[in-house]
Formats: structure tokens, C-alpha cells, sequence
């Protein structure tokens, strides 16, 4: 005899009343998940799934992720004193240039989403006063950088000051 309800208990304390699937819960009681079986397979389908993306302002962001444009980007831009600093103005590069391409990819479609826009405008706003405090504290690292080390001017300065003293000695 097969069952004709349900049975999973509701919330409320009382019994479904569902039609059941071959399991004998129905597809809202069906039971606990146990989870992909092949773990390794489900990892690697995992890999590159953008299914949440919005503006990707959080994204994650590796190297071994980088396109090969992202690639060249991140290797062409411009760097100084402090590696962590740089690493991390290197990355919102990247970040800036993604959510560019999102907007623009956007503004593309016959009927842009606006709230997308938007969310992408503020991610990108965001993202530059995050650049912008990255510039300053890289200033200050190599402000103090230049305090031991004269740079180049100062040594030219040296070098002058070095050369007056022997030439007014007889």
C-alpha cells in the first residue's frame, strides 16, 4: 500500500498533506541533501561560477584566474616603493577594469537594467577613494623612502656640493 500524503512534519506541528514522490516525502519535505558524491567533480565544476556576481566589487581575484588581458594589465601597471601596496593597487586595477567591462556590457543590451548600473556606479566609485587611499599611503612609504635615501636628485646635489668643495681648494 502506498502512501497518498506526505506525513513530513510542518512547522505549524502538523502533517503534510503533499502528495509524495517515490521517496515518500513530497518535493518540498524530500529529506536532507547529502551532498554531491564526487566531491573532486563538484569542486572543479565549481571553479570559475559567477552564478552570484553582481558588480564584482568582492570578487575573488588570483593570478591563475586572470584572462590573458587581465594578465597583461596586471603586469603592465605601474609600481614603486612598497610591494604589499603595490600588489593591492595592482588588484583594484583589475577590479576597476572588470567592472567597467560589466558596465559597459551593460550598456550594451537593448534594455540596460538600471539598478545594475547603479550598483556598478557605486561599486566603482568605491573602488577609486580605495585606490585613492592606497596612492596616499604609497606616497608615505616613499616619502619615508626618500628620508634615508636621497633619490637621484639628491645625490646630484651631492655630487655638486662635492665638486665646489675641490674646486676651491688650491
Amino acid at each position: 500500500m502506498e502512501k497518498t500524503v506526505c506525513g513530513a512534519t510542518t512547522r505549524s506541528g502538523t502533517s503534510c498533506k503533499k502528495t509524495p514522490l517515490k521517496n515518500g516525502k513530497c518535493r518540498l519535505h524530500g529529506g536532507k541533501s547529502t551532498g554531491p558524491k564526487d566531491k573532486e567533480k563538484h569542486r572543479e565544476s565549481l571553479k570559475g561560477n559567477k552564478n552570484a556576481l553582481k558588480t564584482g566589487e568582492y570578487e575573488t581575484i588570483s593570478f591563475d584566474t586572470l584572462s590573458e588581458e587581465e594578465k597583461e594589465l596586471y603586469e603592465r601597471v605601474s609600481t614603486d616603493p612598497a610591494t604589499q601596496v603595490n600588489g593591492r593597487y595592482k588588484i583594484l586595477e583589475i577590479r576597476t577594469f572588470r567592472l567597467m567591462k560589466r558596465y559597459v556590457d551593460e550598456l550594451k543590451k537593448k534594455k540596460p537594467d538600471e539598478e545594475l548600473l547603479e550598483s556598478l556606479e557605486f561599486a566603482l566609485t568605491r573602488t577609486d577613494a580605495r585606490a585613492v587611499d592606497l596612492i596616499r599611503e604609497n606616497r608615505s612609504l616613499s616619502a619615508e623612502t626618500t628620508d634615508n635615501d636621497n633619490g637621484s636628485l639628491g645625490t646630484l646635489v651631492d655630487i655638486m656640493a662635492d665638486l665646489r668643495k675641490e674646486r676651491i681648494r688650491p
